[in-house]
């Protein structure tokens, strides 16, 4: 078939953060992908276009007509919207196009595609020639963003967004930045331009002295990108992501910086992505690359800060050639330097923090990352293997505080998941929580857990926040700090002080499921019932065995009065844990009496055997809550008191209770905790 030329309407368009995810999680990138092409298509034959091809994890298509285009782009955002958490950039151009053997060719291809590239996340970008087609026919609104340079393309572009309910609008930064527009060219411009060069020569001096060093615009927010391994040694990789973990803690407690988390920071490791993309994608000022070039006696490794923003540029490079056993204060040497070239001046108490201490067993280090790699997952087996590599780094470096804080903090998780009871585990945490501390008190991991133990563990509410507090000022950027920090806020009664804390949590961790579990949690017990929902159902499709937000759907639709799905997610949670106790029993009492008679049943079946088989009175109470039996649930959340059940601080807020808050065993117990009475 001959090659043929047209006018037609082309669409391009692209998962933003694909790359990434498929680097972290194959089967769940694979799971967006499919999706996305169902949501496609489907739009696509809606409005009548043409799927010319698929090029990854975008998609090129042809319409007759721009408003059809149009259209199909505005379908395709408000579907992927309800139905993935990606996001995804839609590019629009009206132009002449080559067709030949089912593909097509052309400057208008070319001008689609690079709309796509500079759109804004679920935002959709149309040239000027998509516009003129569809301002007479559609009330679809638009805002114009000026004359854009577009990569290769010859000429600058007039380029406009659809303004719709759910899509964004660029900032004005951001459509400066488009035009390639900076302030000196505004200020050219202006009548007032010789009175500001005045008083800029006025005040050169003072301007030079305090500048950037970098003479970029100002970085308040920084990623850490995965270490390269460049040392032809792929066991090292452990080692070599130990560095990483410990550059990001050492920078995030710089407090004028926001630096996402190692898991983020990971989630771009291989990820076909410049810095500006990436930069956008995470709302960062710049990044810093690493690689580790030698690894032995010595240790050798380049870092990069490069800035973002108004484009990719380099700004400082350095080798550093350590000693082995100095590998402890290699992060902090390149935490101050950051620093410095930035110009951001260190507090006296990041200075300390951030001062050369004793070198630390890089085999110690090792264990204790891989053991937080299995305790993160939370199951029985993992806390099991958790145990065995703290132990090791412990029989390492017996003066390792880590090694101690991961072997608290795996009791802990075995006491929290209902594993063990409390009295069995509460004096071994605390006994390696207290070792933990005396051997390294600046470590916030350490505070953070404190904090932990004093609410969770001995409802000391006082000691608690003076811990999250100083946990919180070591290391403003460490989520586990401030996404349960806001539980403790809920749990004093201020659930809506929490939430910032939180939201934060998961602006420094977005890939982070405990956090947005957690987060989902924090909402519920905000009363925001509709936004947990969201939120936990994204999750849910992303990861349906997260083993805290299932709980969590569980009470949220509790709440909502669904006792359909309430079953439904209670059933996924038992069939979890291979309970096949509490499932026949649901299934029984559902057939002998609905949702709240299946609840009861579960509740006796535990009872029944306990004897046998260690089952929490705090779940049995919490049964018998949804089942909306009072007595019940007052005889067993007082023995949970008396056994001293991890989640009794909980009442205080969580609406499950909300129906005995004024029953007087009820206010009993809050005044024994120490617990503020809200009004049911």
């Amino acid at each position: 078939m001959p090659a043929t030329k047209k006018l037609a309407a082309i669409m391009f368009t692209d998962i933003v953060g694909y790359t990434a995810l498929m680097g972290s999680d194959e089967d769940k990138a694979l799971g967006v992908l499919q999706k996305s092409r169902d949501i496609h298509i489907k739009s696509i034959n809606k409005f009548k276009g043409n799927l010319i091809k698929e090029m990854g994890d975008g998609m090129l298509a042809q319409f007759d007509t721009a408003i059809d285009s149009v259209m199909c782009a505005i379908e395709i955002q408000k579907r992927a919207r309800q139905q993935i958490k990606e996001k995804i950039r839609i590019g629009l151009h009206l132009g002449d196009i080559t067709f030949d053997h089912e593909d097509i060719f052309g400057d208008g291809v070319n001008i689609a595609s690079r709309l796509q590239s500079v759109a804004d996340p679920g935002g959709i970008y149309i040239s000027e020639s998509i516009q003129k087609s569809i301002r007479a026919k559609s009330t679809v609104e638009t805002k114009y963003l000026g004359e854009v340079k577009l990569k290769n393309v010859d000429y600058k572009v007039n380029t406009y967004c659809i303004v719709e309910e759910g899509l964004p609008i660029p900032s004005r930064a951001k459509i400066e930045q488009l035009k390639g527009r900076s302030l000196l060219n505004k200020l050219a411009r202006s009548v007032y331009t010789y009175i500001i060069l005045l008083l800029l020569l006025v005040a050169g001096v003072y301007w030079i002295q305090n500048s950037p060093k970098t003479g970029t615009t100002p970085i308040s927010s920084l990623l850490i990108l995965p270490f390269d391994n460049f040392t032809g040694d792929e066991s090292l990789e452990y080692v070599v992501a130990g560095i990483h973990d410990a550059l990001i803690g050492d920078v995030g407690k710089i407090s004028a910086l926001r630096v996402p988390s190692k898991r983020t920071a990971n989630a771009y490791r291989n990820a076909e992505k410049s810095i500006p993309q990436i930069a956008t994608e995470l709302n960062v000022d710049a990044a810093v690359e690493t690689s580790v070039t030698c690894y032995g006696d010595n240790i050798c490794i380049q870092v990069k800060l490069v800035s973002a923003f108004p484009e990719e540029k380099q700004l400082w490079v350095h080798d550093f050639n350590i000693e082995k056993a100095e590998i402890s204060n290699l992060t902090k040497k390149i935490s101050r330097e950051i620093s410095q070239q930035i110009n951001i001046n260190l507090t006296p108490g990041e200075e300390k923090l951030l001062s050369e201490t004793k070198p630390i067993d890089p085999d110690a280090y090792e264990a204790y990352l891989r053991g937080m790699g299995h305790w993160e997952l939370g199951t029985k087996k993992d806390l099991d293997r958790a145990m065995d590599y703290f132990q090791l780094s412990r029989e390492i470096d017996p003066d390792y505080a880590l090694a101690y804080l991961g072997i608290s903090l795996t009791w802990g998780g075995y006491m929290q998941h209902g594993f063990l009871p409390y009295a069995e585990v509460a004096e071994k945490a605390e006994a390696a929580r207290k070792r933990a501390m005396e051997l390294d008190s600046s470590l916030v991991e350490i505070h953070a857990h404190m904090a932990i133990k004093y609410t969770w563990g001995e409802w000391n509410w006082k000691k608690a926040e003076e811990q999250f507090l100083k946990a919180i000022e070591i290391n403003p950027n460490y989520g586990f700090s401030q996404v349960y920090y806001s539980h403790f806020l809920a749990i004093m009664g201020k659930p809506d002080l929490g939430l910032p804390h939180s939201e934060l949590a998961m602006e420094l961790d977005p890939f982070n499921t405990l956090y947005i579990s957690v987060h989902g949690q924090a909402l519920k017990n905000a009363g925001k019932y509709d936004e947990a929902l969201e939120l936990l159902l994204k999750l849910y499709e992303i990861e349906p065995d997260q083993g805290i937000a299932l709980p969590a759907l569980w009470a949220v639709y509790q709440e909502l009065g669904d006792k359909q799905k309430s079953y439904e997610i209670a059933k996924k949670i038992y069939q979890l844990k291979n309970n096949e106790l509490a499932l026949n029993a649901m299934d029984e009492g559902l057939k002998e009496g609905g949702y709240n008679l299946a609840m009861v049943r579960v509740a006796e079946a535990m009872i029944s055997h306990r004897d046998s088989v260690y089952f929490p009175s705090w779940q049995i109470a919490t049964l018998y809550c949804r089942a909306e039996m009072k007595e019940e649930a007052l005889e067993w959340l007082e023995k949970a008191y008396e056994e001293h059940d991890s989640n009794m601080p909980y009442i205080s807020i969580d609406p499950l209770f909300d129906f005995l808050r004024n029953e007087q065993r009820f206010q009993h117990i809050l005044k024994k905790m120490n617990l503020p009475e809200l009004k049911s």
